[in-house]
């Protein structure tokens, strides 16, 4: 029965998220490269689960991250526009973390 308890807990614990800022960066430079068009960039950033929105010169890809205990994190992809409708140089911001708030914390 312990046995059982100890596999349970590893396999809920095994899809836990983990910041990994240099992980990110790595997939979007496998995920989109420059100089590919536009829309194909964000077709690729949409079946990875990011919600992308224009916005001046860019468009800004993000996808919300769920960690076990913890608040969650919002990873964000920039898309700089290059010439014409192309993929002009992709940018990874910092991830950003937010603490988890308990219920009624913070409330009057």
């Amino acid at each position: 029965m312990r046995r059982l308890m100890m596999l349970a807990l590893a396999a809920a614990l095994g899809g836990c998220y983990t910041v990994d800022q240099v992980g990110l960066s790595n997939f979007a430079a496998q995920t989109v490269e420059p100089g590919m068009p536009m829309e194909e960039a964000l077709v690729r950033m949409r079946t990875e689960g990011f919600a992308c929105e224009p916005q001046a010169g860019a468009v800004v890809c993000t996808r919300q991250q769920k960690r076990v205990m913890q608040g969650p994190c919002l990873e964000r992809v920039d898309l700089l526009r290059g010439p014409g409708k192309s993929l002009g140089r992709v940018e990874t911001p910092p991830i950003q973390c937010k603490p988890l708030t308990l219920w009624g914390k913070g409330q009057a």
